[in-house]
């Protein structure tokens, strides 16, 4: 008995380096040799009386035997040992169910030499002395922190032993639980005993996941390699912005490019990034990728985010831009179509001619069409129509137009204002004013009086010039200086008149005349001047 546990534990140790040197494994000579230990221990008490037990050894013995054929290693002295195990003890048992009990024995005693050749683990029976106290403590101990280690082993996620700092930390650990075990030969004491349980518990605990890690880095390839390929296709393929309306159909198309792109990375490296977190083993570290550090954990869930929140953001952006259409499609609607809808004929018709309003309509109509183009450029680049834009387009070119022909109708109903006045006096200095060439009115058409006769006006202006300024005893800030004040009296009349303009047409435009009698410093007196100066609408020449 002693020596099968002896050897069993040995197997069992022995197994558990090679598993930690090296990933390859024929899983079926190590099946087959724990087995050949378990049934060595099991025929030990096996007498010729026990014939039903025997046979049914025999049983399991042939199963397993005839696995251990089927390996493609029976050129490998493993196999090889491992084989003739199986023959020795199947002829020892095949002579005691034949009742040849000396033979029997003899057979036993090779059985026993052949497991401890095959081995190299067989200790000679001695005598050995029992545990003391202290002694025992340590062995307990020893099962404790075995057992322990044991159960801090998960078989769920990323494998530790994927480390190679860490294989060899566990492998020192190991080798120190395999010596302390070793000074305890007292194989039949039950605390031993279970001692040596937790270090073969905690052996295949720690084989089997040694076997998960290596498959999982077969899986996984080169994971910083990988990880450091996702970060920079995620900087090359950005997000593109919510792009400004208006843009061009060129603009539209790199847009949904760049968008495609960058939905396409981020839809396939998301699933590669869950791979990674489910068995990738990466320990945080304190630097970053950017500095040499190599990509963790924490990294792994920033990148995986970012996949995530790069696929949503295309159709967010995306988003956005739609609704910012239908936004201005509304405000266009309601703010642009509505305006100048004032009959030309009227007295509202200077919307149409006054100075710089066709400009500023076509503008406004220009930009709401390129607007309207860019949610069709938009749809096109998926293959889409917009009936709703191509519409509205429609609807603007139709209101540009409108506008261009009332400006046209103004501008044929233009005419002078009705004279107030025919006096001959008032049109000389009138006409003396246009004459002047300071004023640089230029070519002008007929004058029209549009004040029925000349009135007078008065009015004063002060200047206040501080001089000092003090706080008074009170609080109050008192100021002393000098108030010049200057009284402006004149007369005044009104009149208009069609000026050319430098593109060749006419506009009427009304003009103050004024003549000072008292001011200012600078005011001129006691002769006709131009004041006010108002810009009027435009006429035909025909239209005088």
């Amino acid at each position: 008995m002693k020596r099968i546990i002896a050897l069993l534990l040995y197997t069992l140790s022995t197994l558990f380096t090679v598993a930690l040197a090296t990933a390859h494994i024929d899983n079926i000579v190590k099946n087959a040799s724990i087995d050949i230990s378990k049934y060595e221990q099991q025929a030990q008490g096996l007498t010729v009386d026990r014939k039903s037990s025997i046979k049914r050894l025999i049983k399991l013995i042939k199963l397993s035997q005839a696995r251990l054929s089927g390996s493609s290693n029976q050129s490998q002295a493993s196999w090889q040992e491992t084989n003739q195990r199986y023959l020795v003890l199947l002829k020892h048992l095949d002579n005691l169910v034949a009742e040849n009990p000396v033979q029997a024995d003899t057979q036993s005693e090779s059985a026993a030499k052949t497991s401890s050749s095959a081995n190299s683990a067989s200790s000679q029976t001695q005598t050995v002395q029992p545990l003391v106290s202290g002694q025992r403590v340590r062995v307990k101990k020893l099962a404790r922190d075995m057992d322990n280690l044991t159960s801090s082993i998960t078989s769920v996620g990323p494998s530790f032993l994927q480390d190679k700092q860490q294989i060899a930390a566990l492998t020192k650990k190991f080798n120190q639980f395999k010596s302390a075990l070793a000074r305890y030969p007292q194989l039949d004491d039950p605390d031993v005993q279970l001692a040596q349980q937790a270090f073969v518990k905690m052996q295949q605990r720690l084989s089997a996941e040694h076997q998960r890690a290596q498959s999982q880095l077969k899986t996984l390839g080169d994971v910083q390699q990988r990880l450091a390929a996702i970060d920079k296709l995620s900087q090359e393929y950005p997000v593109p912005k919510p792009m400004k309306t208006p843009f061009t159909a060129k603009a539209a198309k790199l847009w949904m490019e760049a968008a495609s792109q960058a939905r396409t990375v981020a839809e396939r490296q998301y699933p590669q990034l869950i791979e990674i977190t489910e068995l990738a083993w990466l320990p945080n570290n304190p630097g970053t990728p950017q500095t040499g550090a190599p990509y963790d954990s924490q990294d792994v869930g920033y990148l995986t985010q970012g996949a995530s929140a790069r696929f949503a953001a295309v159709q967010e952006n995306y988003q956005i831009m739609l609704q910012t259409l239908k936004l201005q499609f509304d405000n266009i609607k309601k703010d642009v179509l509505s305006r100048w809808q004032v009959d030309p004929k009227g007295e509202d018709s200077y919307q149409f001619t006054g100075t710089g309003n066709q400009e500023q309509a076509f503008e406004l109509y220009d930009n709401s069409i390129a607007i309207a183009n860019s949610s069709i450029y938009l749809q096109q680049t998926l293959g889409k129509d917009d009936p709703a834009a191509a519409k509205l387009v429609n609807l603007l070119q139709q209101a540009k137009e409108q506008f261009a022909n009332n400006r046209r109708i103004a501008i044929q109903n233009g005419r002078l204002p009705e004279p107030q006045s025919t006096d001959s006096a008032l049109l000389a200095i009138a006409k003396s004013i246009l004459e002047k060439p300071e004023y640089k009115f230029g070519e002008f058409g007929p004058i029209v009086l549009t004040t029925k006769a000349v009135v007078t006006r008065e009015k004063k202006s002060s200047n206040l010039k501080i001089d000092d300024a003090e706080i008074t005893l009170s609080g109050d800030l008192k100021l002393s200086g000098t108030e010049t004040t200057w009284t402006y009296k004149w007369q005044e009349f009104k009149f208009a008149s069609p000026l050319k303009d430098e593109d060749g047409g006419w506009r009427v435009w009304w003009i103050v005349a004024k003549n000072f009698s008292s001011g200012g410093n600078k005011t001129p007196l006691n002769r006709w001047i131009s004041g006010e100066v108002t810009q009027g609408h435009p006429i035909l020449e025909e239209n005088f």
